[in-house]
């Protein structure tokens, strides 16, 4: 039997696949194997609507240093009238929550790629206007998106006590390092942990972070960036 990717995620495909042209495909995806197969999941193969398949995957590495593709797709797909469920790096944001973002708790925490699953209604699997907004800088989270500020601090920790060789890549990483000077390549790494140090360490004392190397509304604030960072205190 035949089947197919829905057009308005064959259009999301062929836009980021324009704007990255390098970027790996290794982690890509849409037609479920044999464990999708297996249970219910959006990659099957809708037989009733002609083999329509209504998820993708698309890997992060961009192969980019200067932008985030993991965080563009995010931003893009969250409260699109196209989309049902976004999943991140651990993170879930669904229409069915209002898009807040949840922890996932599920096998895979798709750390290589973002999921996209589309909405049942049929009307939008044919909807295929512009997904990735020309304007937007691929490391700025929209305003709108929770960019969960506690789990960007929780990763400043691990980067710290990472095993040798060991490159963990975030949401938001790539907006500190661009405020803090450093290359951008969205890894939480050395040189960014390095930076932040040195920079936390010139802050006088009522503006330094509540808990020392980790990055927190505060902190932030004071490189000018916490208003990206929509934590209880952020501004």
């Amino acid at each position: 039997m035949t089947y197919y990717l829905i057009p308005a995620l064959a259009k999301l495909r062929a836009e980021i696949n324009e704007r990255y042209p390098n970027r790996d495909k290794s982690s890509d995806g849409w037609i479920g194997d044999t464990a999708h197969q297996a249970r219910p999941s959006s990659h099957n193969p809708d037989y009733a609507h002609g083999g329509a398949v209504r998820a993708i995957d698309i890997d992060v590495d961009d192969r980019d240093p200067d932008r985030d593709l993991r965080m563009q797709v995010v931003n893009a797909a969250i409260r699109d009238p196209r989309v049902w469920y976004v999943i991140s790096n651990g993170i879930i944001w669904s229409r069915t929550y209002d898009w807040k973002a949840r922890s996932y708790t599920g096998t895979n925490p798709h750390t290589k790629h973002v999921h996209v699953s589309a909405v049942e209604d049929q009307r939008q699997w044919t909807n295929t206007t512009t997904w990735l907004d020309p304007e937007q800088p691929s490391w700025r989270w929209n305003e709108d998106v929770v960019s969960d500020l506690a789990r960007i601090q929780t990763q400043f920790q691990i980067a710290q006590g990472t095993k040798p060789g060991v490159r963990l890549r975030y949401h938001g990483i790539a907006r500190i390092q661009w405020a803090l000077g450093v290359p951008i390549d969205g890894y939480v790494g050395a040189k960014t942990v390095a930076a932040w140090k040195a920079f936390e360490s010139s802050l006088p004392a009522e503006k330094k972070s509540g808990r020392a190397g980790t990055p927190d509304p505060k902190s932030l604030k004071a490189r000018g960036i916490g208003k990206w960072f929509k934590g209880p205190e952020a501004a």
